[in-house]
């Protein structure tokens, strides 16, 4: 008796289960249900055309998996701050919007998992950071380079001093006339040999005078290409040095971005002068109108603006803030949070996944290679740091 009551309660919990599962798949794919999907305009990612059609990689994504699961779904356009707010108080079922995770948001609504991360980065008017000429003059003025040069001027005395001391007796006529004419003949020998390799003017007569004449164009040739090489070093690390932008030189700008958006969380975490706008498009507006300095966003969307319609127009700069993971956001205990979750992990498992990123000039990182332009069939090549 005990065996067959055993039996029975495990038959009961399997009918159960089966119940319950059928029940959960009938909430996801109910014919009756069609979800709404919260969505802005936020290229490369979520892009409206002109005839009002949807493309990007989000949407892509989002109708792959409901064509999986058999959704029945439209599109809400709204502003950003508006989407965040109407999932919150479950308005909408699903941010297709690239959204951030963060731990304030999942307090207020549901995450699927993140399918990437990018960097936070800057965009600002053309060379507004630093133009490359000023940026040259600033290294070679700086205190590093103005040792050097004083060093330099240092050893052309003291070296025109010995020369000097040897050519004096045997080159009366180059090297004599007094101790202020004889040294400045010695500092025009040493200078123009280590300059141009060769003296006109000034010839060497005694033998010690030749050796030592010889001995340091030898040494001016290698010092030569040692100062070269190390002020391209400069150079290029103050180059990228200035395409990384710090949380200093952050509170130093005027900055604009996106109300409601972890960006501005971030910029009001750091203080300084900012102000936040409804839309990108407001953002970028005010950086042409010069009413901020820079626009702090996530690097591929500043990426895409830089190759479309503000090519030529923004320069794009990483900052040095931690990357984000972002992922689709959904309202509080939404049913299709496991259902989406399995059906994304299969996608990103797939083939397919790689070409849906390239597609839009990503690649497994979310790092900006190339973006395609979809009107026009062009692709725009862009150097990975």
């Amino acid at each position: 008796m005990k065996k067959i009551s055993i039996l029975f309660l495990l038959v009961l919990l399997m009918h159960i289960n089966v119940a319950m599962a059928e029940a959960q798949n009938n909430i996801v794919t109910s014919p009756n249900k069609t979800f709404v999907v919260g969505i802005i305009h936020d290229p490369p990612f979520t892009m409206k055309n002109d005839e009002g059609k949807w493309s990007g990689i989000n949407v892509e994504l989002w109708s792959q998996i409901a064509r999986n699961l058999k959704l029945d779904y439209t599109f809400k356009e709204m502003p950003f701050n508006e989407l965040l707010q109407d999932l919150r108080q479950g308005k909408i079922d699903v941010s297709v919007a690239a959204l951030f995770i963060t731990a304030e948001r999942e307090q207020l609504f549901d995450f699927t998992i993140p399918f990437s991360n990018t960097r936070l980065a800057v965009a600002t008017l053309p060379e507004a950071m630093d133009h490359p000429w000023w940026a040259a003059i600033k290294i070679f003025f700086s205190w590093g380079i103005l040792k050097i040069i004083v060093l330099f001027f240092l050893i052309l005395f003291v070296i025109g001093f010995v020369f000097w001391l040897i050519e004096r007796e045997s080159n009366p006529d180059h090297f004599g006339g007094g101790l202020l004419k004889g040294i400045s003949a010695g500092i025009y020998w040493v200078g123009s040999t280590m300059t141009s390799g060769t003296c006109f003017g000034v010839s060497l007569n005694s033998i010690p005078g030749r050796i030592m004449g010889l001995l340091w164009m030898l040494i001016c040739a290698v010092a030569l290409s040692a100062f070269t090489a190390a002020l391209a070093s400069s150079l290029t690390a103050h180059h990228f040095m200035t395409r990384t932008i710090n949380t200093e030189a952050l509170r130093h700008m005027r900055i604009g971005t996106v109300k409601g958006s972890v960006q501005a969380q971030l910029l009001q975490q750091m203080g300084g002068n900012y102000t936040l706008f409804a839309e990108e498009e407001d953002v970028l507006k005010a950086l042409m109108d010069k009413e901020i300095d820079g626009f702090l966003y996530d690097e591929v969307s500043l990426h895409y603006y830089g190759e479309h319609q503000y090519r030529r127009k923004i320069s794009i700069y990483p900052t040095k803030l931690k990357r984000l993971p972002f992922a689709f956001g959904l309202s509080k205990e939404s049913s299709l949070r496991k259902s989406i979750n399995v059906s994304l992990l299969n996608i990103m498992n797939e083939p397919g996944w790689e070409f849906l990123l390239a597609r839009y000039g990503l690649n497994e990182n979310f790092e900006v290679k190339q973006i395609k332009s979809a009107r026009k069939g062009r692709v725009f090549e862009f150097i990975e740091e």
